[in-house]
C-alpha cells in the first residue's frame, strides 16, 4: 500500500499539471499513456498465443488518437477505414488463424485508441478542463473508496471468476463516493449540469468504472497474466491504471456533448 501511494503521489501531480497547462500538454500525456497501454495489450496477446500485427495495430491506435485530437486534419472515419483496410490486407498473408489474429489486432487499436482518444476530444470542448477533471475525480474516488470499503467490509463477491477480491460492499461504497464527487464537482465548476444530474452522472461513471476494471481482468485471465505490465510498481501496468478510465471518459465525453447540444 505504501508503494502504491508513493507512486500515485509521484504520478498524479504531473498529470494534473499537464491537464491544467493546456490541450497540447494533455495530448502529450494521452499519447504517452496510450502508447504504453497499446504495447502492453499486444504483449499480453503474444503471451496468450495470439499473433497480432503489432506494428500495424500501434499505427492504427495512433491514427485514432490523432483523429480525436485533430479531426479537421484527420477525420475519424478515415482513421477507422485505413485501419480496417491495412489490417485486413495483412491478414490475407497469414495462413494460421488470420481472422482471429486480425480481430485481436483491431480490438486493441479500437479499444485503446478510440476510447482513450476521447480524453483529448473532451479537453477540447468548452469547459474541457472541468469535464476531464470530473472524469478523473469520479474514477479515482470511486476506485479508492471501493478498495478501502471492500477491504474493511467486503463479504459478497461481485464476479469471482474475473476478480476474486471485488465485493458488492466495496463496489457500492465506490458508487456512493462517485455520486458525491459528481455532485461536488458540478457544484464547484462551470460544468453545465445541475448538481443532482452531476451526482447521477457520477454514479453511472462509477458503475462503468467497475466494468472497465473487469474488462482488463478478463483479458489478463484469458492469457494467464496477473498484471498487464510492470511500468508502475505496486500498481501493475499502464492498462491496470487505465482500465476504469477507458469506460468512464468516453461516457463523460458523450454526456458533455449532449450538455452542449441541449444546453445551448
Amino acid at each position: 500500500m505504501k508503494q502504491r501511494l508513493l507512486v500515485a503521489l509521484l504520478v498524479l501531480p504531473p498529470v494534473l499539471l499537464a491537464l491544467w497547462g493546456g490541450a497540447h500538454w494533455w495530448a502529450i500525456v494521452i499519447f504517452a499513456v496510450a502508447t504504453l497501454g497499446g504495447l502492453e495489450y499486444y504483449a499480453l496477446m503474444f503471451q496468450g498465443g495470439y499473433q497480432p500485427y503489432r506494428a500495424a495495430g500501434m499505427v492504427w491506435l495512433w491514427l485514432l488518437l490523432t483523429a480525436n485530437w485533430l479531426p479537421h486534419i484527420l477525420p475519424l472515419s478515415l482513421a477507422v477505414t485505413l485501419g480496417f483496410i491495412v489490417t485486413f490486407t495483412l491478414a490475407l498473408f497469414q495462413t494460421e488463424r488470420p481472422i482471429l489474429n486480425w480481430a485481436v489486432t483491431g480490438i486493441g487499436a479500437l479499444y485503446i485508441g478510440a476510447m482513450l482518444g476521447q480524453a483529448m476530444a473532451l479537453r477540447l470542448l468548452p469547459n474541457g478542463l472541468e469535464w476531464v477533471f470530473f472524469s478523473l475525480a469520479v474514477t479515482m474516488l470511486n476506485d479508492t473508496f471501493a478498495y478501502f470499503v471492500g477491504v474493511a467490509a467486503g463479504r459478497h463477491k461481485v464476479w469471482p471468476r474475473l476478480s476474486p477480491k471485488k465485493s458488492w460492499e466495496g463496489s457500492i461504497g465506490g458508487w456512493i463516493a462517485a455520486a458525491i464527487t459528481g455532485y461536488v464537482v458540478v457544484s464547484a465548476t462551470a460544468i453545465p449540469l445541475s448538481p443532482w444530474i452531476g451526482a447521477v452522472v457520477g454514479l453511472m461513471g462509477g458503475v462503468l468504472a467497475l466494468f472497465g476494471d473487469l474488462t482488463i481482468s478478463m483479458l489478463k485471465r484469458q492469457v494467464g497474466a496477473k498484471d498487464s505490465g510492470k511500468v508502475m510498481p505496486g500498481h501493475g501496468g499502464m492498462l491496470d491504471r487505465l482500465d476504469s478510465l477507458l469506460f468512464v471518459i468516453p461516457f463523460i465525453h458523450q454526456v458533455a456533448l449532449l450538455a452542449i447540444r441541449f444546453g445551448g
